[in-house]
């Protein structure tokens, strides 16, 4: 059978919160960080089908939190992140925070892969 995924946009903090029950309920979560060169690829990838205004989208990494709220087909764990304070770090990952004197983390997906059901 098929496996299939399911994605969701989390941060870093809330993702090692997850409960390990949920976890165990698939055979992999990972977590894996946004960053600018992800952010570059889905540019040129919808430049490329002729699509300008969702490269565009994209194209605007300087200014993430904006890009953030047009993003479109994957969930967000807190639709509250859309609104929070975000920023790259040296290294091109995006980091989030809810406020000035709140910590700040990575922010990515999580994927969730189904465990195979045997026929």
């Amino acid at each position: 059978m098929k496996k299939t995924k399911r994605r969701l946009i989390i941060r870093e903090y809330d993702f090692k919160k997850l409960p390990k029950l949920e976890m165990e309920k698939y055979e992999s979560v990972t977590f894996t960080p946004f960053n600018k060169q992800y952010f570059e690829k889905r540019a040129t990838f919808f430049y490329l089908k002729g699509k300008k205004y969702l490269g565009d989208q994209y194209a605007l990494a300087d200014y993430p939190e904006g890009m953030l709220r047009r993003l479109t087909g994957v969930k967000f764990h807190d639709d509250n992140y859309k609104y929070w304070l975000i920023k790259y770090n040296a290294e091109g990952e995006m980091l989030i925070r809810a406020g000035l004197r709140q910590p700040e983390s990575r922010l990515g997906f999580v994927t969730y892969k189904e465990k195979t059901v045997e026929a």
